[in-house]
């Protein structure tokens, strides 16, 4: 494959994966869980509001006027871009 046609397809996935709110909130999953590892379920609530704060820090903001959402929501439809 030509390297201009790898490099067309990198920047493609690369300006799709941006602005997908599941990949942010699989990213800040990932990157409360390496901090969290090990720890009690009882941790729970900690992580969650971890992950609350990565979302922030990453541009999002809790929708408080989604019924299922609620402070410390680890769900990306209870998220929108600020």
């Amino acid at each position: 494959m030509p390297q201009a046609v790898r490099i067309a397809l990198a920047l493609l996935v690369l300006a799709g994966c941006e602005g997908n709110l599941d990949s942010v909130m699989w990213d800040c999953q990932l990157e409360v869980q390496k901090g969290n590892a090990g720890k009690s379920a009882d941790a729970a609530e900690e992580r969650s509001h971890a992950i609350e704060a990565c979302m922030r820090g990453r541009g999002y903001r809790l929708d408080a006027g989604e019924p299922s959402c609620r402070q410390g929501a680890v769900k990306s439809i209870c998220y929108r871009k600020m």
